[in-house]
C-alpha cells in the first residue's frame, strides 16, 4: 500500500514536470533571439548577423597578420643590417598583435571601425615616422608604405561591404579626423582605440529572454575567439620577442670592448717591430732581449684578456639563459591565467543561464496557477447561475 502511493507521487510528479518542460518548450519557440547587435541595427546593418561580420572581420585580421609577417620575413631575409633585422621584427610583433586585439572587440561592427582605424593610423606612421625612430628605413619603407596602403584600402572595401557606400563615406573623414588626432606612439608604439571615443560597446545586447540568450551566445562566442586566437598566436609572437630580445643583448658592449683591447695590443706589437734597428748590430742582442720582455708581457696581457672575454660571454650567456627562462615561466603564467579566466567565465554565464531558465519556469508555473484560478472561479460562478436558473424556473412552474 504504501510503496503504491509512493508509485503515484512519482507519476503526477513526473506528469508535472513533463507539462512544464512542454510548456517551456513552446515558449523557447516563440522567443527570437537577436541576430545585431545594437550598433548594427543603429547603422542599419540587417543584410548580415553578427556572428557573420564577426568571422568577415577576423578573416581580414588574419589576412593582416600573414602580408605584414610576409613582408617583414622577406626584409630579414634580404637585408644584412641587424639595425633593419630589429625593426621588421619590432614591427611585425608589435602591428599584428594589434590588428588581433582590434578585430576581437566585442561587437564586431565597433571592431571593423577599429581595424579600418588602425590602418589609417599606420599608414601615417610609416609616412611621416619620427626622425629618431624609422621603422622601415631606406628602400624598405617604400616595400611597407606600399603594403600598408594596400590593407587600408582592402579595411575600407570591408567597410563598404558592410555599411554601404554612402555611410562608408560619411564615417571615412571622421576616422581619418581621430587618427590624426591619435597617431602611434614612436616610443612605445601604443595607439589610440576607437572604443575611447565610442561607448556603444556599454549597452545591452536586447530585453527579455530573447537578449539574454543573445548575449549568453555572444559571450561564449568572444571567449572561444580569443581563446582561438591566443592559441594560434602564442608560438609565433614568443619567438618573436625572444629574437628581439636577442638583439637588445647583442647591443651590450662588454665583448666589443675587450676585443678592441686585444687588436689595439697587437697594432703595439707590430710597431715596436717595424721601428727594429736591424744595422745597429751592437743593440741587437738588447733589441731581442727587449723584444722577449714585450712577448712575454703581452702574452700575459693576451691570456689575461681572453679570460676576461670567457668570463663576459659566459655572464651573458648566464644573462640570456636567465631571462628566456623568466619569459617562459611568465608566458605559462599568462596562458595559465586566461585559461582560468575563460572557465569562470563560462561558468558564470552557464550559472546566469540556468538561473534565467528557473526563473522563467517559476513565472510559468506562476501564471498558470492565477489562470487556473480564474478559470476555477468563473466555473463556480457559472454553476451557481445556472443552478439559481433552475431553482426560479421550478418556482414558477410550481
Amino acid at each position: 500500500m504504501v510503496m503504491s502511493l509512493h508509485s503515484r507521487r512519482l507519476n503526477a510528479r513526473f506528469r508535472r514536470r513533463s507539462a512544464a518542460a512542454a510548456v517551456l518548450l513552446l515558449l523557447t519557440a516563440c522567443i527570437k533571439v537577436p541576430t545585431q547587435t545594437p550598433t548594427m541595427k543603429q547603422a542599419g546593418v540587417e543584410h548580415i548577423t553578427a556572428t557573420q561580420l564577426r568571422e568577415m572581420v577576423l578573416e581580414y585580421a588574419r589576412h593582416f597578420g600573414q602580408a605584414v609577417e610576409y613582408m617583414s620575413d622577406s626584409i630579414i631575409e634580404t637585408t644584412t643590417d641587424p639595425a633593419v633585422k630589429y625593426r621588421a621584427l619590432l614591427w611585425k610583433s608589435v602591428s599584428i598583435a594589434t590588428v588581433r586585439k582590434a578585430a576581437l572587440i566585442s561587437d564586431p561592427l565597433l571592431a571593423l571601425a577599429d581595424v579600418w582605424l588602425y590602418t589609417i593610423q599606420l599608414t601615417s606612421f610609416v609616412e611621416s615616422p619620427p626622425e629618431a625612430y624609422d621603422m622601415l628605413p631606406g628602400a624598405y619603407r617604400e616595400i611597407g608604405l606600399a603594403l600598408v596602403h594596400e590593407l587600408r584600402a582592402n579595411a575600407r572595401s570591408l567597410a563598404i561591404d558592410v555599411v554601404g557606400p554612402e555611410k562608408a563615406a560619411s564615417a571615412e573623414p571622421r576616422i581619418e579626423a581621430f587618427a590624426a588626432a591619435h597617431p602611434i606612439d614612436p616610443i612605445t608604439l601604443n595607439r589610440t582605440s576607437i572604443l575611447s571615443a565610442d561607448s556603444l560597446t556599454l549597452r545591452t545586447v536586447g530585453g527579455g529572454i530573447g537578449g539574454a540568450i543573445g548575449a549568453t551566445y555572444w559571450s561564449m562566442r568572444d571567449v572561444a575567439d580569443r581563446a582561438s586566437a591566443i592559441n594560434d598566436a602564442l608560438g609565433k609572437e614568443l619567438r618573436w620577442n625572444l629574437q628581439l630580445m636577442a638583439y637588445e643583448l647583442a647591443r651590450m658592449p662588454a665583448v666589443d670592448s675587450t676585443l678592441t683591447s686585444v687588436r689595439s695590443s697587437l697594432d703595439r706589437l707590430s710597431a715596436l717591430a717595424d721601428t727594429l734597428p736591424p744595422l745597429v748590430s751592437g743593440e741587437r742582442a738588447a733589441v731581442l732581449d727587449a723584444l722577449h720582455t714585450e712577448l712575454a708581457n703581452l702574452t700575459r696581457s693576451i691570456d689575461a684578456m681572453r679570460i676576461g672575454t670567457l668570463d663576459a660571454v659566459t655572464q651573458e650567456r648566464v644573462a640570456v639563459m636567465e631571462a628566456l627562462t623568466m619569459q617562459r615561466i611568465a608566458v605559462i603564467a599568462s596562458v595559465h591565467e586566461q585559461r582560468i579566466a575563460t572557465l569562470m567565465a563560462m561558468d558564470s554565464m552557464v550559472i546566469r543561464a540556468i538561473d534565467e531558465s528557473n526563473r522563467v519556469v517559476d513565472h510559468i508555473f506562476w501564471r498558470a496557477f492565477q489562470l487556473m484560478a480564474v478559470l476555477g472561479v468563473g466555473v463556480v460562478v457559472l454553476v451557481l447561475l445556472v443552478l439559481r436558473g433552475q431553482r426560479d424556473g421550478r418556482e414558477r412552474m410550481s
